[in-house]
This record gives structure tokens, C-alpha cells and sequence, in this order.
């Protein structure tokens, strides 16, 4: 259904695509809390706190009236923020969902057909010794040995294949731990990074601890003219680019539509 509904965002340039979505969630939270909350009474304790701070201000030397004031303001600050969290409650799942099928289109480029891409695996300290990966119909190496031995806790190997979706093997002492390759020219990808964490009661022994395809991360501002040379900015994923355009949408349509 989210590929339906923002399928369509992926046709362009990945900051284009954040700043849409950005702009289409922040949209929906303001419209949300506008419809569902009583802006009137939102309006009065704003006020109520705005003139509360005031008062604790001036009433700086007489620590007992601004006890009194501060109880004041605490009491209608809870009133503002239970009203404010009631918009919440219809958004949040919807938001997370939307926030999911980003980070599974927006997050990296995808493992391309026929074209050669790496696989990490890394090892905790114990490890040692030669590891073996096992391949599904369709995938080869690509100028890799199937058996690699562990140099400073990893071993690679460099794989390619046609479109299709895949599940390597890494045996490894006792247990088989498997990874989702999905290599297609669409903008989609399976996980970048699988960890295997260990048991809470299990004993410390050799182990694999995460396996980790070559994808490729999207820096939204890495290409765009001025935004990529301001610091920072142009090493942001989409997460900090989603957040930079939401704060600004987010102020923007609060002032449009009078949210208090």
C-alpha cells in the first residue's frame, strides 16, 4: 500500500524525494492536531503559561510566591501537554510505518544485476580460522575464494548475480547464520546490516556478530550545489535530512494554520 500511496517520490533526486515526504508528514501531523484538539482551550493555557513564566520572573526574590506560581504552572503545563498528546495517538503508527518504508527506499542504493558487490562478515574476538559462505542457485563469486580466512575479524567475499531475491549461508561454529540479498534496479534493498547478538545468559565463545552488504548510502545533499559544502550537512543520511525539513515545514504550517 506505501508503495502505492509514495511509490511515485522515488522518481526523483533523493533530497526532492525527503523534502515531499517531509513536507506530506508534517502536513498530516498540524491538520491532525488543528482537527483534534480544542485549539481554543489550546489557546488559553498557552497563554495561562506564557504569563505563569512571566510571574515566576518577577517574583525571583520571593522564593514562596513563585513555589505557589510554579505549582500553578505545572498543573496547567500537564492540561496543555495531555490535550497535545491526544493527535499523537492516531499519527504515530501511521508515521512509524511511513518511516519504515524510507528506510528501506531512501536509505542506500541497491545492489544492481550482474554487477559485483561485497559482503562483510565480522567475527568477535575469539574467532579464528578459514569461513566458508554458502551460495543460493544464481549468485557466484566474483574474484573471491568460497573459504576466506578471519584477518582482523572479518572476512569479504564479492559476489554478483542476476535480479532475484536470495539468502546466503555462513556456517560457523555449530550454527548457520543466514543474510537477505536482494539485487534488483529498483529502489528498493534488503537490510544493509544483520547482527547477531548473543545470548544473555550464553557464554562467551567464537561467534559471528553481524553480516553486512555493500549498499551503497544515500547522501541526500552529497550532490547539491551549496547544501554540500556546508559542514556536516553533506554526510547527512535521510534521517537528518527528513529532520532539517520538518522543523521547517513543522514551524511553517503551525504559523498557516494557527496551531497553539
Amino acid at each position: 500500500m506505501l508503495d502505492f500511496l509514495l511509490g511515485w517520490v522515488l522518481n526523483f533526486h533523493p533530497a526532492l524525494a525527503i523534502l515531499l515526504l517531509s513536507l506530506i508528514i508534517s502536513l498530516v501531523i498540524t491538520l491532525a492536531i488543528k482537527y483534534l484538539t480544542d485549539q481554543s482551550l489550546m489557546k488559553d493555557l498557552r497563554s495561562e503559561l506564557l504569563e505563569l513564566q512571566k510571574e515566576m520572573k518577577d517574583l525571583k526574590n520571593n522564593p514562596k510566591k513563585m513555589a505557589k506560581i510554579n505549582d500553578r504552572f505545572m498543573e496547567t503545563n500537564m492540561k496543555y501537554m495531555s490535550h497535545s498528546m491526544r493527535p499523537t495517538l492516531f499519527t504515530f503508527i501511521p508515521i512509524i510505518l511511513v518511516f519504515g518504508w524510507m528506510s528501506t527506499h531512501i536509505g542506500y542504493y541497491p545492489l544492481l544485476p550482474d554487477q559485483a558487490f561485497k559482503v562483510t562478515a565480522k567475527f568477535n574476538v575469539l574467532a579464528e580460522g578459514g569461513i566458508e559462505i554458502l551460495l543460493p542457485e544464481g549468485l557466484e563469486l566474483s574474484g573471491s575464494e568460497m573459504t576466506q580466512p578471519i584477518n582482523a575479524g572479518e572476512v569479504s567475499w564479492f559476489l554478483k548475480g542476476p535480479k532475484g531475491s536470495y539468502k546466503i549461508k555462513i556456517p560457523f561454529n555449530g550454527k548457520t547464520y543466514e543474510k537477505d540479498v536482494l539485487i534488483t534496479d529498483e529502489r528498493v534493498y534488503a537490510s544493509v546490516e544483520q547482527l547477531y547478538k548473543k545470548g544473555f545468559f550464553a557464554k562467551e565463545e567464537p561467534r559471528l556478530e553481524s553480516i553486512t552488504l555493500s549498499n551503497r548510502q544515500i547522501l541526500p545533499f552529497s550532490d547539491v550545489p551549496l547544501m554540500k559544502d556546508i559542514p556536516w550537512i553533506g554526510t547527512w543520511g535521510w534521517f537528518g535530512t527528513y529532520f532539517l525539513f520538518s522543523i521547517i515545514f513543522s514551524l511553517g504550517l503551525r504559523k498557516i494554520f494557527k496551531i497553539y
